[in-house]
């Protein structure tokens, strides 16, 4: 029997073209998190979902009046943007005109609800990050009101999608100013010591996923993926997760973190930890198709890439073996 396996990054359809820009709302009493995804089965949605009451429950007990706005982005094209943007007002003022353009998104807490709001544009969601720049937000809300009367004084521009989109080093070089004023506050933020009431939220444990095919359980807690197995033995260990891949014929998992390297888990429930780096990579519409070969008793990963479809000859080099022992290697 065929044995092939298709991993679409940041996606479980099996389809190359699955990819859709797509708006989801996760909500809570105190908070609403609109998250922007290229696939409606993406690992990201899943962690912010499972983050969300942990989030929610962090804001009450602050200031159990305060309504909170977060918008998070994720990188399913693996654009690397990285943006954190924290203001005070009405939600409604953080979002594109003519939002939600036709998706099925309720609007009701974004139009009528005012407080902290946060975008981010991040690789992946790390609730470190969240809680602290929540913290500092919800703690000096003053300070954050002034700061941006402070860039409106100066002529900054109001909300965009340009705005909210542009790469750090870019908006610095459009707007002088923007770097002194924020980039330094949010960055020393994110980098100082959690303190006590952050460290309590981030050691709280969560189920994340249960993989029923080989009865292993994903569980989030301090900003860490755990994969453990039936009798809560650790079996690996991750910050993200991009895309996890079970072969049925070997009984084996491959659990990609980014778009080129992955770890493996063998059919004894055993990993060695190690992270194996592809030679190639796999943008939002690539796929990577895994065939055991029985002959050669290795993995042939391969990339299924877009411009095969658009008219542009194959490369036909993008692919590896793999094997457990001897790892990634190229066919003799």
């Amino acid at each position: 029997m065929k044995n092939t396996i298709v991993i679409l990054l940041l996606m479980t359809s099996l389809t190359t073209f699955a990819h859709e820009d797509t708006y989801k709302a996760v909500e809570k009493s105190n908070v609403h998190i609109m998250i922007q995804v290229g696939y409606e089965s993406s690992w990201e949605l899943r962690i912010v979902e499972s983050y969300a009451e942990i989030i929610n429950n962090f804001i009450k007990e602050i200031d159990s009046t305060e309504k909170v706005f977060i918008h998070f982005s994720e990188d399913y094209c693996f654009f690397n943007k990285y943006l954190f943007f924290i203001a005070y007002g009405e939600f409604k003022k953080f979002v594109d005109s003519g939002f939600p353009w036709g998706y099925d998104y309720d609007m009701e807490y974004i139009n009528t609800q005012k407080g902290i709001s946060l975008i981010i544009s991040e690789k992946y969601f790390n609730l470190k990050t969240i809680l602290q720049l929540l913290e500092f937000g919800l703690k000096n809300k003053e300070y954050v009101i002034n700061k941006e009367k402070i860039f409106k004084e100066k002529g900054f521009p109001e909300f965009t999608e340009e705005y909210l989109w542009m790469p750090f080093c870019y908006l610095f070089k459009k707007y002088p100013g923007y770097e002194s004023e924020t980039a330094s506050v949010i960055d020393s933020i994110m980098q100082s010591v959690p303190n006590r009431l952050i460290k309590k939220y981030l050691s709280k444990k969560i189920k994340l996923q249960v993989l029923t095919q080989k009865n292993v359980e994903l569980f989030l807690q301090n900003d860490s993926i755990t994969f453990v197995d039936i009798e809560n033995v650790e079996i690996l260990k991750l910050s993200t997760i991009n895309s996890i891949c079970y072969d049925r014929e070997t009984d084996c998992l491959f659990i990609f973190n980014t778009n080129r390297s992955f770890y493996f888990i063998n059919q004894n429930l055993r990993s060695n930890q190690k992270k194996y780096d592809l030679p190639f990579e796999s943008g939002c519409l690539d796929a990577i198709w895994i065939k055991y070969d029985k002959k050669r008793k290795k993995y042939k990963l391969e990339k299924d890439w877009q411009y095969r479809f658009v008219g542009e000859k194959y490369k036909g080099d993008d692919w590896v073996y793999f094997d457990e022992i001897y790892g990634i290697s190229k066919a003799k």
